[in-house]
């Protein structure tokens, strides 16, 4: 569909709108005598500073404050609220000072330490207040279209927003981000007309008339274009090519491997500090010595060299791109030998790709479990840091479930079997990892399937590991972090991490295995866009079966059908709002194998 063009000097990338002949209409943004606007509740506007279209992710300007203002007395603000019906959320990574506050606001820091108190201390528009008072910082999560800045729930009268803070240097203002946009909706074959290589229809899950691609051509969301598929290796199909892209990893690690990977991630983050040029060969230097006394017992996870992964990825080819996100991107690398590896490579610069990079390293070292991705070695030599995993050749969850290009469809024991192994990886994590782990991006992009559709969790960035000092505790206080649609609402309000966080987001994922339909979805009605609220007042109706996937109901038996309802039923126990209530991942994994020996006819349903 047509990019709106500037506004002023300021370009509008697709999928946003400023006017009703281009961009998508659900992403409106506002264009006022060459400045962007964003549009939030209650009236309020907020200019836009900067748009990158690779992140999907949108900068405001914090509010202009009068001479002599003291931002934490005089200035007062509602917060920000954003509309619950569109596509926008207020990112991860801005952090949050909240001024004036009462000394019991929840889930932050408010100690005279904190970084807010430092802040006022050392910045010159702070020269009107005296003293700051209160002041309480906390990190946004970006994890649900309906979040706000909030600032009265805190007990405080207002707020300032920073991107990327670091502690010292820092850009003011908010961080929103997008969802990625779906086709064009249209009525007849003229709407597709601008889109070119698609045509109007229904696609195999209902709901409105998309443009959708043609065969060989998939949807490009951040140009708004049906691009050509690159075909790989004469025998492969276009689907094939699509579930390659879609590939993720796998990892395998010794103990003693993981020292030597620690190692070099500790390295990487040398290196990342000492960004001057001439410093560059004393960090590499440093690496190698650091390797090299490392002992015998400690090097069986293999370090490769930047020779093998440029050889192994053809330097790092276009036609080797199997994935990319925000952390940076995937390649597929083969080895002289035969042997087919899954690359990450952090993005350059980027200091949460490697944070997430790290943390990933720290989670694997402490598991090992059938139905978890496990690591393989990693590449310091080169200039970006990568981790290297095992090659998995079936995708993920969410494309078998809701990509219906192939026309592959999964039949209910393989969505059991799925949904059990996954809980299982799960239990692992929460009742025999030591210390337990909590993933906090459950979902079913980060559900990887093998030849055999066996089930891998994958995507352990955002994980978060209980530390000893925290077992004995209910919950972890942190920020809210995870995917729209799938977090846990007493997370997100409260900023209490527990077990239960997990599951409920895998609630989501069995509605998605369930439904087939996806956890946010602005093709479904309004008030039921988010799959977990959707699913719920279905159940309330008694309604469910109306929204389990046709394909599934088509031809079932009864045991079938009855085993769907009861995983309905499973599925809004672990979505229930109040954590206490929801079951374990154990007795979660529990009843969906009691299920699978019913629907073998192992066992009777009672």
């Amino acid at each position: 569909m047509r990019k709106c063009g500037n506004c002023g000097s300021n370009p509008v990338p697709y999928p946003l709108s400023t006017g009703p002949d281009c961009g998508d209409p659900w992403y409106k943004i506002r264009c006022s005598a060459g400045t962007l606007w964003f549009d939030a509740l209650a009236g309020s506007s907020y200019m836009i500073r900067s748009i990158d279209p690779l992140t999907r992710r949108i900068i405001t300007r914090p509010a202009t404050l009068a001479p002599k203002t003291c931002v934490s007395t005089d200035f007062h603000s509602e917060g920000m609220h954003l509309n619950e019906t569109l596509p926008f959320s207020v990112a991860s990574g801005n952090t949050i000072f909240l001024y004036n506050c009462t000394a019991h606001a929840p889930a932050m820091n408010c100690a005279a330490s904190s970084a807010c108190h430092k802040y006022a201390k050392e910045h010159a528009e702070f020269g009107a207040c005296g003293r700051v008072g209160v002041c309480c910082e906390y990190k946004s999560g970006g994890a649900r279209r309906e979040y706000a800045v909030l600032v009265h729930g805190g007990g405080c009268a207002a707020y300032q927003s920073f991107v990327d803070f670091n502690g010292t240097a820092a850009e003011g203002g908010v961080g929103i981000e997008w969802v990625a946009p779906q086709e064009p909706v249209c009525r007849t074959a003229v709407d597709c007309k601008e889109l070119v290589n698609s045509k109007c229809g229904v696609g195999p899950g209902g709901g409105v008339q998309r443009c959708f691609c043609n065969a060989g051509f998939k949807w490009d969301p951040v140009n708004g274009l049906c691009q050509p598929q690159i075909q790989r290796h004469g025998k492969d199909n276009h689907c094939k090519v699509r579930k390659k892209k879609k590939m993720l990893l796998a990892v395998v690690v010794s103990l003693g491997g993981i020292v030597s990977i620690i190692t070099v991630i500790g390295a990487i983050f040398y290196k990342k500090h000492n960004a001057a040029k001439t410093k560059k060969n004393e960090a590499k230097t440093k690496r190698r010595t650091e390797i090299s006394t490392t002992k015998a017992s400690a090097l069986s996870s293999r370090i490769f060299t930047g020779r093998e992964i440029m050889k192994a990825t053809n330097n790092f080819a276009p036609e080797n791109l199997i994935g990319s996100g925000g952390f940076g991107e995937v390649f597929k690398g083969t080895f002289d030998d035969g042997t087919v590896f899954a690359i990450k490579r952090a993005k350059l610069g980027s200091t949460k790709g490697i944070d997430q990079m790290q943390n990933e390293v720290r989670i694997l070292c402490q598991v090992n479990h059938r139905s978890l991705v496990r690591l393989l070695g990693c590449c310091m030599e080169l200039e970006h840091p990568m981790l290297i995993y095992e090659y998995v050749s079936n995708g993920t969850l969410f494309d078998y479930l809701h990509r219906h290009s192939c026309g592959e469809f999964l039949k209910w024991h393989q969505r059991l079997k799925i949904a059990h192994q996954t809980a299982e990886g799960l239990s692992y994590l929460h009742s025999s990892a030591v210390p337990p782990i909590y993933h906090r991006d459950v979902k079913s992009s980060n559900i990887l399937l093998d030849e055999k559709f066996d089930a891998k969790v994958s995507d352990f960035g955002l994980s978060r590991l209980v530390e000893l000092a925290e077992e004995n505790k209910s919950h972890i206080f942190t920020s809210a972090q995870g995917t729209l649609g799938y977090l846990d609402p007493e997370y997100y309000r409260n900023f209490q991490l527990t077990d239960k966080s997990d599951v409920y987001s895998f609630g989501v994922v069995l509605m998605e295995l369930l439904t087939a339909q996806k956890a946010i979805d602005f093709n479904r009605e309004e008030e039921s866009v988010n799959l977990a609220m959707y699913g719920k007042r279905k159940m309330v109706e008694d309604k469910l079966m109306d929204v389990v996937d046709p394909l599934l109901r088509e031809g079932a038996s009864e045991v079938e059908l009855e085993t769907m309802k009861s995983l309905g039923y499973l599925a809004v126990a672990c979505l229930d709002e109040q954590r206490q209530k929801r079951p374990s991942m154990k007795e979660v994994a529990d009843e969906i194998e009691y299920l699978i020996k019913i629907v073998k006819g192992q066992v009777s349903k009672s």
